[in-house]
């Protein structure tokens, strides 16, 4: 009997308690991915809107993305290449007639009395199946129209883009002549849920 030693086990008491540490350290040391989302600030009501219910439609650019990913501009489907160029139609403020949005004269700082935008809306609405990736491309196709139409303006009347203007200059742009007007209605369900 002298020949047949018994190996000692391992002590597996202590295992829980390692196991333990080891996640709670994991936890505390990875960085979670962040979800990326677009920045919106809403434009403030307009004072004469407050008590209206309801905009008049020709200040209103009904923007509609289905299921499919397809486009649709004021009841006309349109490629997303389309799509900045007819936003920039729309919100310019050298455009008269019925088909773009009613304008006022303002008294503003920097630029004297200039003929705007009423109230000039973008209403974008979206189908529960449509793609993030669709959603995506035309939120960036409709904030570049105003990007561009913003800095169009700044080069006419101050000589430099949008971004490298006071900060006086872009309030007056951004706020006063080109908001960023856009309204998401809320996502529909009319051709079901991509698979």
């Amino acid at each position: 009997m002298a020949g047949s030693k018994k190996t000692p086990g391992i002590n597996a008491a202590s295992m829980a308690d390692i196991s333990f540490i080891l996640l709670i350290f994991f936890l505390m040391v990875t960085t979670m991915g962040t979800d990326f989302g677009l920045i919106r600030q809403l434009p403030p009501m307009a004072e004469d809107q407050k008590n209206e219910d309801k905009i008049n439609e020709r200040n209103v650019f009904v923007v509609n993305v289905n299921q499919h990913d397809n486009i649709m501009a004021e009841k006309s489907y349109i490629n997303i290449s389309e799509l900045r160029g007819k936003a920039k139609e729309f919100f310019f403020i050298g455009n008269e007639g019925d088909e773009f949005p009613e304008k006022e004269v303002k008294e503003l700082p920097l630029v004297g009395s200039i003929k705007v935008n009423k109230t000039a809306v973008v209403s974008l609405q979206n189908d529960r199946g449509t793609s993030y990736k669709a959603y995506i491309q035309v939120q960036n196709e409709l904030a570049g129209a105003v990007h561009e139409l913003r800095n169009e303006f700044c080069l006419q009347h101050f000589g430099k883009k949008f971004d490298d203007c006071s900060q006086e200059e872009q309030d007056t742009v951004g706020k006063q002549i080109y908001p960023m007007a856009i309204s998401e209605a809320e996502p529909k369900d009319a051709g079901g849920r991509r698979k």
